[in-house]
């Protein structure tokens, strides 16, 4: 682990804990510590990947991808995208027609939020599929 890695972890910890006292402060109630800690917390995540694209990312050394849209996992990645939009078309037709039919009422929300949901997931056992097949 180099410096530039470090340097990313720093900075990740510094972003969440700048976002963290700021939630802290613009809260109304006395439970600033609470607050602060949990926007902390749910913020690390992407802080660190910001620290990771600002310091690591492109800066791997000789071996790095030259053209990172001709690796594998990338491939893989369009391959999955793929498979899940017509996957996503399919259900929702399927629902539409469903909601259609039957006169039924939902919410957008609902509906939204279970596409979404359905994608990410089907995405995510595309991906975990085509590894393990072509790994």
């Amino acid at each position: 682990m180099g410096l530039r890695h470090a340097a990313a972890g720093v900075t990740g910890l510094l972003v969440a804990a700048g976002l963290g006292l700021l939630a802290g402060l613009l809260g109304a109630d006395d439970q600033f510590w609470l607050r602060a800690g949990v926007f902390a917390a749910c913020t690390l995540g992407p802080a660190c990947g910001l620290g990771w694209l600002l310091f690591v990312a492109g800066r791997t050394g000789p071996d790095a991808v030259a053209h990172p849209e001709e690796t594998v996992e990338h491939l893989w990645w369009q391959r999955s995208a793929a498979g899940s939009f017509l996957d996503l078309m399919v259900v929702g037709g399927l629902v539409l027609t469903a909601l259609s039919v039957t006169d039924l009422r939902v919410d957008a929300a609902t509906v939204l939020t279970g596409l979404v949901v359905l994608g990410l997931g089907d995405v995510a056992v595309r991906m975990a599929v085509l590894g393990r097949r072509e790994a």
